[in-house]
């Protein structure tokens, strides 16, 4: 019976050929276990050890590039989510404050070496939290100032805490314009506060119960 073609090719010159393969195998096996490669990878920056007494306003980057280096074998199964970025805001100033990025700022997997940063500083704006009591003004709908006037409302003083930068100069706040479908001579709204462009941690309460009186002739508004 006559050999087939691709068992002739594979008997010829087999020594040579399993030579090669073996070659290749240990080659693979090198590179795999003992070559190393690089990569560079995106990961977030979590920020630590504020006090409570403090946020932060503004972070110029909320992640940074971070390159690292190791076995083929260890870092091809890194991922972002291995690696961590911390900065330490246990000191903070108020306003802007400029971070350092190094080696120690990252936390890598075992086996990992931590090669550059991306930037290697960052910008970070901190604020102090301040409390504040503040008046509470009603503001009516204009399309209703002359067919309503407001005659009470309650609380009269709300608290808010929040950014000193945002509150820390101010004596009021003022409502969202009194509206709705008022047909009755008396009628009570419960109305948001207008916080627009106005972050806060905390505003309590933060709606005002409005009491309408339908009126003729010049408004009056009753405290």
């Amino acid at each position: 019976m006559p050999v087939p073609r691709l068992l002739q090719f594979i008997i010829r010159n087999w020594k040579l050929k399993l030579l090669s393969l073996l070659l290749a195998v240990m080659l693979w096996f090198t590179v795999f276990l003992i070559g190393e490669m690089k990569r560079e990878l995106r990961i977030p920056v979590t920020l630590t050890n504020l006090g409570k007494e403090y946020l932060v306003a503004k972070i110029d980057l909320e992640k940074v590039d971070v390159t690292v280096t190791g076995r083929v074998a260890i870092l091809k199964d890194v991922k972002d989510t291995d690696i961590k970025v911390t900065v330490n805001l246990s000191n903070p100033k108020e306003g802007e404050n400029i971070f350092n990025l190094s080696k120690t700022n990252v936390e890598v997997p075992r086996g990992v070496q931590v090669g550059q940063i991306k930037p290697s500083s960052l910008r970070i704006d901190i604020d102090r939290i301040v409390e504040k009591r503040l008046k509470t003004v009603v503001q009516l709908d204009p399309k209703w100032t002359r067919r309503y006037a407001v005659k009470s409302w309650s609380p009269g003083f709300i608290t808010v805490e929040g950014p000193k930068r945002i509150w820390g100069d101010k004596t009021f706040i003022e409502t969202n314009p009194v509206t709705g479908d008022f047909k009755r001579d008396e009628e009570t709204v419960m109305v948001p506060l207008n916080t627009e462009g106005l972050s806060a941690i905390k505003i309590d309460p933060g709606t005002v119960r409005v009491i309408l009186r339908r009126q003729s002739g010049k408004e009056t508004i009753w405290n």
